[in-house]
């Protein structure tokens, strides 16, 4: 038996009623500080949150951290209740007590836990921030909380996360470009939606109009898990494309912000170019020249025109 009155082995199965007993800490909640003892109960879930359309809970790629989603079902999570629990157990001189779901506690409906180990939250980067749907299917920011083995821990394949820890430092690299052209593509977690289909369709034919070969960029961004994949890249010429499916002031809009910070990223900087199906108006034609952004836009007749940003300066 440890200092602290724990004499759980890791591996060990326990159901939460055998853990109100022997520690303390409430029944149901998915993170439960205990009066009886100096802990702070977590479990895991990955099954709960994968029916959601998520799942970040689990070990990264070297076993170094156990990435953990705070509390909260519905809207934007908060740091209070058992999310601060976690954040400030070095203060509350607790220790984090992991358990993750493993089948029923025989001859019961109720879920088994089996005992990964002691943590404690990363004290430079102790989470970030992360989208996820929620039970109305309605995205929101959730907390993962990155949490560092103290000892013993538990390591199966059965536990590691999908999404992986977040970078340290920003990685961008060229890739091929034949995963993005295609009838369709999803993101993660979600449908392929008819303006995907239109923007993929839209660089397809514009590739095969100028038969020239294209690439395109991979950035993923330090202090997140997810990458950013840019539309068309001609290395040859160091421009970046955005395509959108419409010409509509919201779509160019939105292409202006993709595209700005897409370059924050590519070295050397690259001309920004957007791609639409049709030529936008005027005053958004202006627009993009006063950020340095050229447009190209698909004719009735197949044809691609250009107007670049240099022609309307001054």
């Amino acid at each position: 038996m440890t200092g602290d009155g724990w004499d759980t082995p890791v591996d060990s199965l326990m159901g939460r009623e055998e853990r109100m007993a022997k520690y303390g800490g409430a029944k149901y909640g998915g993170i439960e500080p205990s009066r009886k003892t100096p802990n702070v109960f977590i479990y895991s879930d990955p099954a709960r949150g994968k029916s959601f359309g998520y799942n970040f809970d689990g070990w990264n790629e070297d076993n170094t951290v156990f990435l953990y989603t705070g509390e909260g079902r519905v809207g934007d999570q908060q740091m209070r209740d058992g999310n601060r629990a976690i954040l400030e157990h070095h203060t509350k001189g607790r220790a984090l007590r992991l358990f993750v779901a493993d089948g029923l506690i025989p001859g019961t409906d109720q879920k088994n836990h089996r005992y990964v180990g002691k943590f404690e939250v990363d004290r430079e980067r102790p989470y970030f921030l992360e989208e996820a749907p929620d039970q109305k299917e309605e995205l929101r920011t959730v907390f993962v909380f990155r949490l560092h083995p103290l000892g013993e821990a538990l390591h199966r394949s059965a536990d590691r996360s999908c999404s992986g820890d977040i970078r340290l430092v920003t990685e961008t690299v060229l890739v091929p470009l034949e995963a993005h052209i295609s009838q369709t593509f999803e993101n993660p977690g979600a449908k392929a939606t008819t303006a995907t289909r239109r923007e993929s369709e839209l660089c397809a034919r514009y590739v095969s109009h100028l038969g020239r070969y294209f690439q395109r960029w991979k950035i993923t961004p330090a202090g997140e898990t997810r990458p950013l994949f840019t539309d068309l890249y001609d290395q040859e010429e160091n421009e970046l494309y955005e395509a959108k499916g419409t010409a509509t002031r919201d779509a160019v809009r939105r292409s202006v912000g993709q595209l700005l910070d897409y370059q924050r990223h590519i070295t050397p900087k690259p001309n920004l170019t957007l791609l639409l199906p049709h030529r936008p108006s005027d005053d958004l034609i202006n627009f993009l020249h006063s950020v340095g952004i050229s447009c190209v836009y698909e004719e009735p007749d197949a044809e691609f025109s250009r107007i670049d940003a240099a022609a309307r300066e001054g």
